[in-house]
């Protein structure tokens, strides 16, 4: 930890420490919520603008594809990708040009972005905008908004790095997370405004993410930046020693996630039997459901745990391994929202302990660096996990979850059987 960027925290005379950290907090509360509200709506709304219904013929060849929910999948894959580009970069960044910057720029460009969709998005709900131009430009509003919004998490873990002790560090990225899932709940139950129109959930969130920006321009000091020595940074590799099985495990899990998640929407409407309204408002219940199963997690088992984060890895993993049996064998409403339970739970207390071990793995100046890679490995996860969900949709709904379950076995296995090294006390 930087003791020049703690004593810095706590001398501040204008802004209390809670005031700081409550800031920070929010941010993150609403990068959660903008993850969620779109898993929530966007199957739904692809099919209602028809992305399941487009054709596209090969060029020079007389052949056609309908790639069906995969075109809806495919937003997500799009949006990850820019994710896992930008995020590095922008971690890099965060150590130069300081962490709060980057902050506001990721909740600004978050709201502009989502209007820039809702845009294309409005013109394909009115017919006025249809086909294949539709979808590039949903494509391209999508890049759009990813390529900024990606610079709010990096540094934002990053900041947290800063003001905490290495020893404060599992319970400092857990209560971030927590927050985090506080906005992964919210952001579901806004999709009950589709009842208005299937972009007034996005508005209200676009709406929500621009306020807390500016009350991160207000309230949140800006930490020293790191000195600058004259000698370029070193450029972290996803393959370093000291945390590339932490990279793997994150990417791994975060495929599992982007694969379920972009499919449960299709899973409940087509299980159900449910309209479209009816059936985003069902799925965002059940997202809130698995939201208050992570902020249980967190508050019950992360804020309380002490000790190597490598054992609440083999304590979270199992919870997830059983919630996606569960699901793949589910036939009523009942068993889902057990599922979607079980699977939150598990996934808050795998997420605050892959990220707690890698950040005692690196020195102090890395850290922007290494919250780049970790956001960019999340980004990675969730743009192959939806062409992966998508493509085993189509040959039977309950494949995405048989093979996730599958997954997650394999990953403990690996687990068992590593010896971790001893942390860090240095960072």
């Amino acid at each position: 930890m930087s003791g020049v960027n703690q004593s810095y925290l706590q001398d501040a005379p204008l802004t209390p420490r809670w005031t700081v950290m409550i800031t920070l907090y929010l941010a993150m509360m609403s990068v959660g919520m903008g993850q969620t509200v779109v898993f929530a709506i966007l199957p739904m709304l692809g099919r209602e603008l028809g992305l399941d219904q487009l054709v596209f013929n090969l060029p020079f060849s007389g052949l056609s594809f309908q790639p069906r929910e995969m075109a809806i999948t495919s937003l997500s894959t799009l949006t990850a990708f820019t994710f896992f580009i930008a995020a590095p970069r922008w971690g890099r960044l965060s150590d130069r040009w300081g962490r709060k910057p980057l902050i506001i720029l990721g909740l600004c460009g978050y709201t502009v972005g989502t209007l820039a969709f809702n845009g294309v998005a409005y013109l394909g709900l009115t017919g006025m905008l249809a086909g294949g131009m539709l979808y590039l430009f949903l494509i391209l509003s999508r890049a759009f908004h990813a390529a900024l919004m990606s610079a709010t998490h990096p540094a934002s873990a990053a900041y947290m790095v800063d003001v905490t002790s290495v020893n404060e560090r599992t319970r400092g990225m857990g209560k971030m997370q927590a927050f985090s899932q506080v906005g992964v709940m919210i952001g579901p139950a806004l999709a009950w405004f589709v009842h208005i129109s299937f972009l007034a959930p996005f508005f209200i969130q676009a709406f929500i993410t621009f306020v807390v920006g500016m009350m991160v321009w207000r309230y949140l000091p800006a930490l020293p930046r790191m000195p600058d020595t004259g000698v370029k940074a070193v450029k972290l590799s996803y393959f370093d020693p000291r945390y590339k099985l932490y990279m793997m495990v994150s990417f791994t899990v975060f495929c599992l996630v982007g694969m379920v998640q972009q499919t449960l929407g299709f899973y409940f409407q087509d299980l159900l039997q449910l309209d479209s309204v009816r059936s985003a408002q069902t799925f965002s219940m059940a997202m809130v459901v698995s939201s208050v199963a992570m902020l249980v997690a967190q508050l019950g088992v992360v804020q309380r745990y002490v000790g190597p984060p490598m054992k609440l890895l083999l304590f979270g993993l199992p919870f997830m391994c059983v919630g996606y049996v569960v699901l793949a064998n589910s036939t009523t409403l009942p068993y889902l929202l057990l599922a979607m339970a079980l699977i939150g739970f598990g996934m808050a207390v795998t997420g605050s302990s892959l990220t707690a071990s890698a950040t005692m793995a690196v020195e102090t100046g890395e850290q922007g660096g290494l919250a780049g890679l970790l956001g960019s490995t999340a980004g990675l996860g969730f743009m192959l996990g939806p062409l992966l969900g998508g493509a085993l949709y189509q040959l039977s709904p309950a494949y995405p979850y048989w093979c996730a379950a599958a997954v997650v076995l394999v990953i403990l296995v690996v687990l068992f059987r590593h010896e971790p090294k001893p942390l860090s006390q240095g960072k």
